[in-house]
């Protein structure tokens, strides 16, 4: 018989999974609509990649019924680190590669 983890863990797993992807997806939208809006085009769209490639990462780990730990908590800590950082990036980011 295998070990496996208890099924409340598996739950949270998959909720916080859905949850992260849900979230890349509307990060990804919330950017594009302030490049519409006139925002600063390069800083966003350089902040909106991670959250491109995080999406689609959780959107196929919840397709395919393959939930990781690991890419949920990188995604979560991905999310964290830019909402934390987010107006320092951009204006570091403009500053740097913007017009």
């Amino acid at each position: 018989m295998e070990n496996q983890e208890p099924l409340v863990f598996n739950r949270y797993l998959v909720s916080l999974t859905k949850i992260v992807s849900v979230y890349c997806f509307f990060f990804v939208l919330l950017k594009s609509i302030a490049i519409v809006r006139g925002a600063w085009m390069i800083p966003n769209i350089i902040l909106a990649l991670p959250f491109i490639i995080m999406g689609i990462l959780t959107a196929f780990t919840v397709l395919y019924k393959k939930y990781s730990w690991v890419v949920t908590i990188a995604a979560v800590v991905l999310i964290i680190a830019v909402r934390y950082f987010e107006v320092d990036w951009v204006y570091y980011l403009q500053n740097n590669y913007g017009n």
